[in-house]
């Protein structure tokens, strides 16, 4: 990925991801998180095969961030599972403009609930879930592969 001046304004473009993006979003994932980050095999059943709305963030055709939403028939609550922006373009926006895009595309679907896992020592996270709306259903103890708790988060659409 060639890298873009943080100043930059150039803005992503948000659309679904195609299958020509897997890769590009395995090397996402893996950069983003080191020890709770998709496997090959996941990441392959998350975009080809699980009900699902992935989207992805590119600026000059490069993919700077994503977000995998799951989704169910016949049922009105969505789940986002995954959430990355590439850390040379956090704090710009993209991870909100992601979630507005997703939330958007589910309301148009006829979701009325959306949920997620945060981990309670990522306040930069939790700031923007905060102020997109979604507030604290729980505590999960113990959540995380490290032992970490996590909240359970939700927001009515």
């Amino acid at each position: 990925m060639r890298k873009i001046a943080r100043g930059s304004s150039l803005k992503p473009n948000i659309r679904p991801a195609r299958k020509e993006d897997f890769d590009a979003l395995l090397d996402l994932e893996n950069i983003c998180f080191k020890e709770e980050n998709f496997h090959r095999k996941q990441m392959e059943y998350l975009l080809f095969e699980a009900k699902s709305i992935v989207l992805v963030a590119s600026i000059e055709n490069n993919i700077v961030a994503s977000i995998i939403v799951l989704i169910r028939n016949n049922i009105s609550h969505a789940r986002i599972y995954s959430l990355n922006v590439h850390p040379d373009y956090r704090r710009r926006g993209i991870a909100g403009l992601l979630m507005d895009t997703a939330e958007k595309s589910l309301k148009e679907r006829g979701f009325k609930r959306i949920s997620l896992e945060v981990g309670v020592n990522n306040k930069a996270a939790q700031g923007l879930y905060r102020s997109k709306g979604f507030s604290v259903d729980k505590i999960m103890k113990k959540y995380y592969k490290n032992g970490d708790d996590a909240m359970h988060l939700i927001k009515e659409l």
